[in-house]
C-alpha cells in the first residue's frame, strides 16, 4: 500500500495527510520523508497497542509486537494529532512520553444523518434497559451479565433489550428471563426508534486501558434519544461527565444498580438537548478548523 500511496501523492501533491491509525500514519510518515507531503496528522481512535495486547484481536505475537513502536512513532513523529478523549492523550504521555500540545480532542459524535426516535406514550411502570452493540470480548459481557441479572432479580418491572446479533451470551439471558429480555438485530434506520422506547442505555466495561481511553459512539446515541446512561468508573472521559452533568448512573466496582425508575418526558428532553449541544460535529467546528490549519499550512 505504501507504493500506491506514493503514486497518489505524486499525482495530487497533498499538503498534509490525516491518517486513521498507526499503519496509515507509518505510510504517511514515509511520504513526508520523501517530500511527497509536508504534514502528517495521526487520527487516534483508541490505544491501539493496548487493545491488541489486552484482547488479541489477531492471535499473532509477532504482529502484536509491532504495535508499540508503530504507535510510538505515530504519536511522537506526527505534526499534529486527533484524540477521541483526554484520557487517550494522558495515555500517550504516560506510555510514549508525549510532551507536546499539538493535538485536539474530538469525541465520537453523532452522524449527520442521525435523527432521534419519537418516544412512545408511557402506559406502564416498566423500566426498559437497552444494550446496543456487539457482545464481543472487549465489550465485557461477564460484567454486563452479572449487572443485568442483579437488576432483573431485584426489580420485577425491569426489562432488557439487546440490540445485538443473537449469540450464546444474550440468548442464555433471554432464556433465563422469558418475556423480560429480548434480543433484536435491526437495520440502522430502525435503531433510533427502538432506543426511544427505553429509559436507560447500558455502557459498562471492564477496567482495561482499551476501555479507559475509549469514546463509544453509543454514548451520544443513547443521550440523543433521551436515555440516561448506566456506566462504570474509568470509561474514557464519560464517567466523570455522567457524574458531573447528572446524565445517569456511574457504578463503582461490584456496586449493584440502585432502584431504577422510568425516565420522564422533561428529563428525556434535557438529555437529548445535551447530546445535540455536546456531541454533534458542529459543536467541534473550532477543533476541526485547528486540525485542518495544522495539516495544510
Amino acid at each position: 500500500n505504501t507504493a500506491i500511496l506514493a503514486w497518489v501523492c505524486r499525482l495530487m501533491r497533498p499538503s498534509g495527510i490525516i491518517c486513521r491509525g498507526p499503519f496509515a500514519t507509518w505510510m504517511a510518515l514515509r511520504m513526508r520523508e520523501r517530500s511527497l507531503t509536508k504534514k502528517v496528522c495521526f487520527d487516534g481512535r483508541g490505544a491501539y497497542a493496548a487493545e491488541w495486547e489486552e484482547y488479541r484481536i489477531i492471535d499473532d505475537d509477532a504482529l502484536i509486537a509491532q504495535f508499540r513502536p508503530l504507535e510510538n512513532e505515530a504519536v511522537n513523529k506526527s505534526d499534529f494529532r486527533l484524540a477521541v478523549s483526554n484520557a487517550l492523550v494522558s495515555h500517550w504521555r504516560e506510555r510514549y512520553d508525549y510532551k507536546g500540545d499539538a493535538h485536539v480532542v474530538i469525541p465520537c459524535t453523532l452522524g449527520a444523518d442521525v435523527r432521534p426516535g419519537a418516544p412512545k406514550e408511557r402506559i406502564d411502570d416498566i423500566v426498559r434497559l437497552v444494550y446496543s452493540g456487539s457482545t464481543a470480548g472487549w465489550q465485557s459481557f461477564e460484567l454486563l451479565n452479572g449487572l443485568l441479572r442483579q437488576a432483573l432479580d431485584a426489580q420485577p418491572n425491569v426489562h432488557v433489550l439487546f440490540l445485538s446479533k443473537r449469540d450464546a451470551n444474550n440468548s442464555a439471558l433471554e432464556a433465563a428471563y422469558p418475556g423480560r429480555v429480548e434480543v433484536k438485530w435491526l437495520d440502522h434506520a430502525q435503531v433510533a426508534q427502538a432506543l426511544a422506547t427505553c429509559d436507560y442505555g447500558i455502557m459498562v466495561r471492564e477496567r482495561t486501558i482499551t476501555n479507559h481511553v475509549a469514546s463509544p459512539t453509543k454514548f451520544a446515541e443513547y443521550l440523543s434519544n433521551g436515555l440516561r446512561v448506566i456506566t462504570n468508573e474509568g470509561l474514557g472521559d464519560f464517567s466523570e461527565l455522567v457524574r458531573n452533568e447528572e446524565l445517569g448512573v456511574v457504578l463503582r466496582d461490584r456496586e449493584p444498580l440502585p432502584l431504577l425508575t422510568p425516565v420522564g418526558e422533561h428529563e428525556r428532553e434535557r438529555l437529548s438537548r445535551f447530546a445535540k449541544e455536546r456531541f454533534t460535529k458542529q459543536g467541534f467546528e473550532q477543533q476541526y478548523r485547528t486540525l485542518l490549519t495544522a495539516v495544510s499550512a
